[in-house]
């Protein structure tokens, strides 16, 4: 399927509207009724999306993120999300678990209890290390220069969504910035909305996926609802949920 030139350039500005808060996988997208063959003016696709992501500022809710690895749950924090009057987003602590520093003191002295200390503190900054990098190599995919997104859309693939992604098209590019990777995009064929996007790439040498499902408020806007992102060479499996969204008094 064929692309012409103002549709790359709508593809390119919704995908361009992706974004990662707070160096966790985040997304936004635009609500746009106008059928996909009309090729729709990019300006106006780009104020829709600026529109959108206005909109998405007036709200709060909650974000869960929960650690898992080897299968167990290591670590669930919550946070509660908002916009400061400046359009800065806000992340304020409401729960972790277990709690910080709740490990419980190593038996037989005090000198294996600094030594485990030192090789627990060294794992901790290991991962926490491996997790930055994961998140930094997320976000290239979701900030890609127009070029290099222009390049990938002259060879991506179109066609139907099938199974639940039905109603959607489904746009595939392939080695968009490592040889081999993979970016999938599904968009409503109708109101243009992002339903799914999917990332298959690398992270030192080892395959990573990450996958991001949206909904629609009631209100309006659309929002990440759910992202999973999963690294098997680690066994470490990331999972986000953004809930409870509610209008801001």
């Amino acid at each position: 399927m064929n692309i012409n030139s103002k549709r790359a350039q709508l593809i390119l500005a919704l995908l361009l509207s992706s974004i990662v808060l707070g160096g966790q996988v985040h997304w936004v997208s635009a609500r746009l009724k106008v059928p996909l063959t009309q090729g729709p003016d990019p300006a106006r696709v780009a104020a829709t999306i600026k529109a959108n992501a206005q909109a998405l500022k007036a709200f709060s809710w909650q974000q869960r993120m929960q650690i898992q690895i080897k299968g167990e749950t290591k670590k669930v924090t919550l946070n509660q999300m908002n916009y400061d009057v400046n359009g800065n987003l806000q992340k304020t602590l409401l729960s972790e678990q277990p709690p910080p520093d709740s490990s419980a003191p190593a038996p037989g002295g005090r000198l294996r209890g600094r030594v485990k200390q030192k090789v627990v503190a060294k794992k901790t900054g290991e991962f926490k290390e491996m997790m930055e990098g994961i998140a930094s190599l997320i976000k290239s995919y979701t900030e890609l220069p127009p070029e290099q997104l222009q390049a990938a859309l002259k060879k991506a693939s179109f066609s139907q969504g099938q199974g639940d992604m039905n109603g959607s098209i489904q746009i595939q590019m392939a080695s968009v910035l490592q040889q081999g990777d993979g970016l999938t995009l599904w968009i409503d064929s109708e109101a243009l909305l992002f339903r799914r996007i999917a990332i298959a790439s690398t992270y030192d040498q080892q395959p990573l996926t990450a996958t991001a499902n949206y909904a629609i408020l009631q209100a309006g806007p659309v929002y990440m609802g759910e992202a999973i992102v999963n690294y098997p060479a680690k066994q470490v499996v990331l999972q986000i949920d953004n809930l409870n969204y509610q209008r801001n008094q």
